[in-house]
């Protein structure tokens, strides 16, 4: 079950220890990935690398180095494998984030790694992080929760209050929750301009979806397919509890 103080610990952390962590604290990372059931029909691999093995540098607008790597692999034409792989990834870093430490996702670097024949897609860097994690969620920079939802009860403004502080690419929070009495339906907020044309950003979007979900995951729910309809958004799915 996911805790809601790892929630608010979690974020995105630039500078670390370079000291390795220890194997026992790598093999439980690694056995709680394998053991995770994401909600979408599509399959993903996973492997961590340690820096000496293989040193992954952002492509963006800084380079981040850290000790080790989460690297996930898949398809990238799958929007299903995406939002696993989001949801994935992010309960790792949760998990890490309980205890203790920090973590980055990683969507610039590219890779001719490959897994299984499945090709690189995205990775989290991971270590004993240089300076706290976070202390308190009103240090995040992030939309106010009607920007990024309607129709909410007192239940579901609960849940919302630990989605919301999901990271995502540029921080941009490109998701919107539409509640129902039993469901939230989950959008994906178009977003204009030459970036979205990008094959990078919109694989990264989808991740994000996928990043925003597994923050629900302190309730149970499942995933519906129910279509709606909503000007400048395109539906992604349902969460049923």
């Amino acid at each position: 079950m996911l805790s809601t103080v790892s929630v608010i610990k979690r974020k995105s952390v630039r500078k670390y220890d370079m000291t390795p962590l220890q194997d026992e604290t790598l093999n439980e990372l690694n056995e709680f990935v394998g053991a995770l059931e994401p909600p979408f029909a599509g399959k993903f691999g996973y492997k961590i690398f340690s820096k000496k093995e293989y040193d992954v540098r952002s492509g963006g607008a800084f380079g981040i180095s850290a000790p080790h790597y989460l690297m996930f692999f898949g398809d990238k034409n799958d929007d299903n494998v995406l939002r696993n792989i989001g949801y994935a990834g992010e309960l790792a870093a949760l998990k890490l984030a309980d205890m203790g430490i920090g973590t980055c996702w990683l969507g610039g670097p590219k890779s001719k790694e490959t897994l299984d024949s499945s090709e690189y897609v995205i990775c989290i860097c991971f270590g004993t992080p240089v300076g706290e994690l976070r202390g308190s969620e009103n240090e995040a920079e992030r939309k106010k929760l009607d920007e990024i939802a309607s129709n909410y009860n007192d239940e579901q403004k609960e849940m919302l209050r630990y989605v919301r502080l999901a990271p995502s690419a540029r921080n941009l929070q490109p998701w919107f929750f539409r509640c129902g009495s039993d469901r939230i339906h989950v959008f994906k907020v178009k977003t204009g301009g030459l970036m979205s044309k990008l094959a990078l950003f919109k694989v990264l979007q989808k991740i994000d979806i996928g990043i925003a979900i597994s923050h629900f995951s302190f309730v149970k729910f499942t995933i519906e397919n129910d279509p709606q309809d909503d000007k400048g958004m395109q539906y992604e799915c349902t969460l049923k509890f």
